[in-house]
């Protein structure tokens, strides 16, 4: 009998064992074996910089800190810990000086807050710390992120507290060592709706994501069922910084053109200006600039209007400047020669039931071609289209690259689509020729102009000249460069441009002993299906040395009020630019 309970006690082990084995295969070790890292969240990777053509840094890096906490570390009271956050961040924000640095601002900052302010600042620190109190509360979370790009002011403050569960981990946030310089070229670094590092606008935007780096993470180990194992390990890797884009930017053309284009708008009491200048050669961008501007480091604190960069994402009618692409398609295609003569100059015409005259009531009969660029003749341009007809004109201008994006590397551009040929009417034909009726942007009117200094080459304008990062380095070679015009037309309609600054109404401006090629352009602006009679956008397109040009630009003001012409305004803005471009290079004056 005993021998029988022994045996049966036995074989009940034996199937225990057995049972609790198969268990451990079954469910224990497959437990274990599919516990995995939840990664909760991201550490951000540093962006990378910006570098001007002298490698001297556009946008770089401040350090600042990612600050976060283990709450089930944490040991004291969480709301006092989340008042001591609160209160340290939403200082540093009301004690920063005003970015617009304005004397009143400067006034009101060094009087003290305001009642209404202390009131806000009061509101938001009591918002801050039921968040943040939040966050510390909850045991369940092994980390959690409170705050982000904090200063080394404060994460020093906090450390001074020795509130054990708090950790910092780099977060640096934009630093611009030249201010607001290019901003509307640069963009800048905002958050996304996920709270995450993104770039818009400019630079930042278009090169985005190879400027934004890898970002790290951090997780707790978490069961098959997705529940946290609360002895379960940690885990961390670490964010790997993001490309750098270094420009063709001369920063010192970008200041003379910054500092001449402010002058000018103020004095001419403009609306807004804008300035590019480019190497025709290559394609390169030396500087561009656009005022008013904003400043890039408090981005937030400005009109979002500013932001966007009117010389890739605006488009105007051009006006006169656009008679210059006109006429490049008449002498390529030998329909007419600088010599040929006007037959209907001798004063108004009437096309399809509108009359077309000169800007200033003026008429040159027997006009040549060169002359009709030189005194800026409406009446002879519709001429020349006459002559080119709507199949060749068409053709031509899609040639110069108008109707569609340059590629420019910067993310708002835009381009005004042509019309279909079959909704051209005659009159249509005709005001285009000098440049009414038909949309273009200040982008597209530079790669334009630089295939006529070029020789005719239309080549696709860059701002970046190379991308690197810690193992590789890429050169940014531009999307298209094709032979539009042949190199004889091309000097034939440089020659007529000399011609048109000689002999122009902007001649007075001229920097002596240089010969710079150029044309003027006042344009009307559309308003609800008609012109406004009084606004206009004055604009001045050129390059020189005329004979080997080293760069081409553009200046273009809205709603001069001062004077509605670009020969008063744009011209002697151009003039002054090229000046000092004359000096920065040696360029001496011609023989």
């Amino acid at each position: 009998m005993n021998r029988l309970v022994v045996f049966k006690f036995f074989v009940f082990a034996v199937a225990i064992a057995v049972l609790a084995r198969l268990f451990y295969w079954q469910f224990l070790s497959s437990f274990s074996a599919r516990a995995s890292y939840s990664l909760e969240n991201e550490i951000p990777a540093p962006h990378g910089e910006i570098f001007a053509s002298d490698g001297f840094p556009l946008v770089t890096n401040q350090e600042a800190f990612l600050l976060y906490a283990k709450p089930r570390e944490i040991t004291r009271d969480p709301n006092v810990i989340a008042q001591i956050i609160s209160e340290l961040l939403i200082s540093e924000k009301y004690a920063r000086p005003p970015s617009t640095a304005d004397a009143v601002g400067q006034a009101t900052a060094a009087a003290g807050p305001s009642k209404v302010e202390q009131e806000q600042k009061d509101d938001e620190i009591k918002k801050k710390q039921a968040d943040l109190a939040t966050k510390l509360s909850d045991k369940a979370l092994s980390w959690v992120q409170l705050a982000r790009k904090v200063t080394k002011d404060i994460k020093e403050k906090l450390e001074a507290e020795k509130i054990i569960g708090l950790g910092f981990e780099r977060d640096d946030k934009r630093l611009y060592p030249e201010a607001s310089m290019a901003a509307n070229l640069l963009g800048f670094v905002g958050s996304d709706k996920y709270g995450k590092d993104t770039g818009y606008f400019g630079l930042e935007g278009y090169w985005d994501k190879q400027i934004r780096g890898k970002p790290g993470r951090v997780g707790s180990e978490k069961d098959p069922f997705g529940f946290p194992i609360l002895i379960g390990k940690y885990s961390e890797v670490k964010p790997l910084q993001g490309s750098s884009i270094h420009t063709n930017i001369d920063r010192s053309i970008q200041f003379i053109v910054e500092d001449k284009l402010k002058n000018a708008v103020e004095k001419y009491g403009a609306k807004d200006g804008s300035v590019i200048v480019q190497d025709p050669k290559t394609g390169h961008i030396l500087a561009m600039a656009t005022f008013p501007s904003y400043n890039p480091a408090f981005f937030q604190e400005f009109d979002d209007k500013l932001f966007k960069n009117p010389v890739v994402a605006d488009t105007y009618e051009p006006g006169s400047t656009f008679k210059l692409f006109v006429m490049a398609a008449a002498l390529d295609l030998s329909i007419v020669s600088p010599q040929t003569r006007c037959d209907v100059c001798l004063g108004p015409r009437q096309i399809g039931g509108f009359e077309i005259s000169t800007w200033n009531k003026k008429y040159y009969p027997e006009s040549t071609m060169a002359e009709i660029i030189q005194h800026s003749d409406n009446v002879g341009m519709t001429f020349v289209s006459e002559k080119l007809g709507l199949d060749k004109f068409y053709n031509y201008i899609q040639k110069f690259g108008f109707g569609q994006k340059t590629g420019i590397d910067l993310q708002e551009e835009v381009a005004a689509p042509l019309r279909d040929k079959d909704d051209w009417r005659k009159i249509d034909l005709a005001t285009a020729s000098f440049g009414q009726g038909i949309a273009v942007t200040p982008i597209q009117m530079i790669q334009a102009l630089s295939a006529i200094a070029a020789g005719g080459k239309l080549i696709s304008p860059k701002v970046a000249a190379k991308i690197t990062d810690a193992s590789r380095q890429e050169i940014v070679k531009p999307d298209f460069e094709r032979q539009i015009i042949s190199p004889k037309t091309a000097a034939l309609i440089t020659e007529m441009m000399v011609n048109a600054v000689d002999h122009g109404e902007a001649q007075a401006f001229k920097p002596k002993g240089y010969r710079i090629a150029g044309k003027t352009g006042t344009a009307q602006i559309p308003v609800a299906g008609h012109y406004d009679p009084d606004k206009t956008i004055a604009s001045f397109i050129g390059f020189a040395p005329a004979d080997n040009p080293r760069f081409t630009m553009l200046v273009r003001f809205t709603e001069p009020a001062s004077s509605p012409f670009g020969s008063e305004t744009a011209a002697p803005t151009f003039f002054a630019i090229a000046q000092e471009l004359f000096n920065y290079w040696g360029i001496p004056q011609s023989r």
